[in-house]
C-alpha cells in the first residue's frame, strides 16, 4: 500500500537515518520506538508528505487515505466540540444539506408528471443512496460514541473547544481522525494526555480497526 525505498534524511549534513526500506500493507500494526531525536516523528511526517527526504521515495497510491495525528495541533476556538468533530463527516454533512433542499423542492412542486419533477426524484434517490452508503444516517451516534470513549460527557459536546486544555483538544482531533476511517493511521504519541479508561478504549478501537496503524509511543503496554 505504501512503499518506502532508499529513504535518507539529513540535518546539518548529518544523517538522521539512511537508506530505509519498508512497506506498509493493509491492516499492518507498526510501532516506531527509539530514543528522543531518533527521527520517529520525522518518519510520520515523511509518510504523510509534510516533510521531504534528503533522498529516496515514499510511494502512496492516489486512492490511499491517510489520517495523521501530530503531537502539536491547532483547532478553531469558535466551534463547539460537536461542530468541530462533525468536520470528520464533511461529505455526509454537505450531502444532507443537499438532500434537505431537494426534499423541500419536491414538497413545493405540483408538476408531478413533468420531466423536471421525475428527474428531481431520480436525483434525490441517487443522492440518498450515496448518503446511506456513507453512513450518513448514523454519523451523529458514531461521533458521540467515539467522543464518549475518549472521555467527553454529553454536556461537553456543546461546549466551545477553547474551554478545553491542549490535551483535551488533542482528543477532539484524535476523534476526527478515527471517525474518517483512513486506510492508514499515523499516530504520534496518541496516549499523551489520555487517562487509563480512554487508553483502554483506544486500544480496543485500534485492535478492531480495518486501518493500517503506524504509531509512535513510549507506552510499551499500549504498544503490546
Amino acid at each position: 500500500m505504501i512503499s518506502v525505498e532508499g529513504l535518507t534524511v539529513e540535518f546539518a549534513a548529518k544523517p538522521l537515518f539512511e537508506n530505509v526500506n519498508y512497506v506498509i500493507n493493509p491492516h499492518d500494526r507498526i510501532a516506531l520506538v527509539g530514543k528522543n531525536g531518533a527521527g520517529k516523528s520525522t518518519m510520520l511526517k515523511l509518510l504523510c508528505g509534510l516533510q521531504k527526504p534528503s533522498s529516496g521515495t515514499v510511494s502512496i497510491p492516489n486512492e490511499c487515505k491517510i489520517g495523521y495525528l501530530p503531537q502539536v495541533m491547532k483547532l478553531q476556538d469558535n466551534t463547539s466540540v460537536r461542530e468541530e468533530t462533525r468536520k470528520a463527516f464533511s461529505e455526509s454533512v454537505m450531502l444532507k444539506a443537499k438532500l434537505d433542499k431537494m426534499q423541500r423542492e419536491l414538497a413545493e412542486r405540483t408538476d408531478y408528471e413533468s420531466e423536471g419533477y421525475t428527474k428531481l426524484v431520480d436525483n434525490f434517490t441517487q443522492e440518498h443512496e450515496r448518503y446511506i452508503m456513507l453512513g450518513g444516517e448514523n454519523y451523529e451516534a458514531e461521533m458521540e460514541r467515539t467522543l464518549s470513549g475518549l472521555g467527553f460527557s454529553r454536556a461537553d459536546l456543546e461546549r466551545p473547544t477553547k474551554e478545553f486544555s491542549g490535551g483535551w483538544r488533542m482528543r477532539i482531533e484524535l476523534a476526527k481522525i478515527l471517525l474518517k476511517k483512513p486506510d492508514v493511521l499515523l499516530l504520534d504519541e496518541p496516549t499523551n494526555h489520555l487517562d487509563i479508561e480512554s487508553i483502554q478504549w483506544l486500544e480496543q478501537f485500534l485492535a478492531t480497526s480495518s486501518s493500517a496503524v503506524v504509531l509512535v509511543s513510549h507506552d510499551r503496554a499500549f504498544i503490546n
